[in-house]
C-alpha cells in the first residue's frame, strides 16, 4: 500500500467514525419524545422552505430549540463532526488534494523516515552554537527559502559531524509541511538501500514504486549524503537520476552532508557534483563544535 492509499484509509476511517457517532447520537436523541417532536417540526419547516423558496425566521428559532434540547440531553451533535470541515474527511476538494490529506501523507512519510519529531523555527535556541549570530542568519535565510517560490531549487548544507545540519533540516521540513507541501525525508543510507532494492527487483511495478516517491515528492530531504555504506556505480547512477530529474522539473531538494563541495567532487562522479554545485543551489557550510560532544 502506497502513502496516498494509507493516508486516504486513515481519512476515510475518520469520516466513517464521525458518521457512526452522529447516527448513534441521533438515535439517542430521537428516543426522547420531546426532542423527536421538535426535530419533526424542524424537518417539516426545512421541506416547506425548500418547496416555496421562502425563508422564514421560524427555521432559525427551531434550530436553536433543537440545539438547546441536545445540550440538555448531553449530546454534542446529531450531525457528523468531521476532522476536516473543508472536505468532510473525503481527502479531496474539486478533484484536488485537501490540506488534511497532505498533512496525513506528511505524517506517514515523517514517521516512516525515522527522523522523529520535527522542530519549529521559533523554538531554536541559538546560544547552544559557538557562532550564534552566524547561525541565526543561516536559519533566517533558510526559513525565508521555505516560504519562497524556490527559484533556487536546491539547498546543500555541509559541515562537520554534530554542527546541526539534521536539526536545521527538521526545522525546514516542519516549515514546509505547515505550508501544506508534500515532504519526503530520507537518510542517504536508506536512499542507497532503496536504490539497490529497486535495481535488484524483477517486478517492474515495484521497481518503479520504490524510486518514484523520491522523483515525485513535492519536497525531498536527503540527510547525510556521503555516508552510504555502498557507494557503488549502481547507487551513484540512481542518485544522479533522482537529483537530475528533480532539477529538471524544478522540484526543491535539500541535502545535508559532511562533505564540502571539494570532497563531494572526489567522492561522487562529475555528474552528481555538477548538478549539486550549479547556480540554482544554495550552498551553506556550517562551522562549529560537535554539539553532541558538547552536550
Amino acid at each position: 500500500m502506497n502513502y496516498l492509499d494509507k493516508a486516504l484509509q486513515k481519512i476515510n476511517q475518520n469520516r466513517l467514525d464521525a458518521e457512526k457517532v452522529a447516527r448513534e447520537n441521533k438515535e439517542n436523541a430521537l428516543s426522547n419524545p420531546d426532542f423527536a417532536k421538535k426535530y419533526k417540526e424542524y424537518i417539516s419547516e426545512v421541506i416547506a422552505e425548500a418547496r416555496t423558496g421562502k425563508v422564514s425566521g421560524k427555521l432559525s428559532s427551531l434550530k436553536k430549540e433543537i440545539d438547546n434540547a441536545l445540550k440538555n440531553l448531553h449530546i454534542s451533535s446529531i450531525e457528523p463532526e468531521y476532522s476536516c470541515p473543508k472536505c468532510h474527511d473525503n481527502g479531496f476538494i474539486d478533484g484536488k488534494q485537501c490540506d488534511c490529506l497532505k498533512r496525513e501523507i506528511n505524517k506517514i512519510l515523517t514517521e516512516e523516515s525515522g527522523f522523529g519529531e520535527l522542530i519549529d523555527f521559533k523554538d531554536v535556541k541559538f546560544d547552544v552554537f559557538t557562532n550564534p549570530q552566524y547561525m541565526k542568519k543561516v536559519y533566517e535565510k533558510l526559513q525565508a527559502w521555505c516560504n519562497s517560490d524556490f527559484k533556487k531549487n536546491m539547498v546543500y548544507l555541509s559541515g562537520g559531524t554534530g554542527t546541526g545540519k539534521t536539526y536545521l533540516l527538521k526545522c525546514m521540513a516542519n516549515e514546509l509541511i505547515s505550508r501544506g507541501k508534500l515532504t519526503t525525508l530520507v537518510t542517504a543510507y536508506k536512499l542507497s538501500q532503496d536504490c539497490l532494492k529497486s535495481h535488484a527487483s524483477r517486478d517492474i511495478e515495484k521497481k518503479d514504486e520504490i524510486i518514484s516517491k523520491y522523483l515525485a515528492s513535492e519536497i525531498l530531504f536527503i540527510d547525510d549524503l556521503g555516508t552510504e555504506v555502498n557507494n557503488s556505480p549502481i547507487t551513484n547512477s540512481y542518485i544522479y537520476t533522482i537529483i537530475n530529474e528533480r532539477k529538471m522539473r524544478r522540484l526543491p531538494t535539500v541535502i545535508t552532508s559532511n562533505l564540502d563541495l571539494a570532497d563531494l567532487k572526489d567522492y561522487y562522479d562529475e555528474r552528481i557534483y555538477s548538478r549539486i554545485a550549479d547556480e540554482n543551489t544554495i550552498k551553506i557550510y556550517l562551522e562549529g563544535e560537535d554539539l553532541r560532544l558538547k552536550k
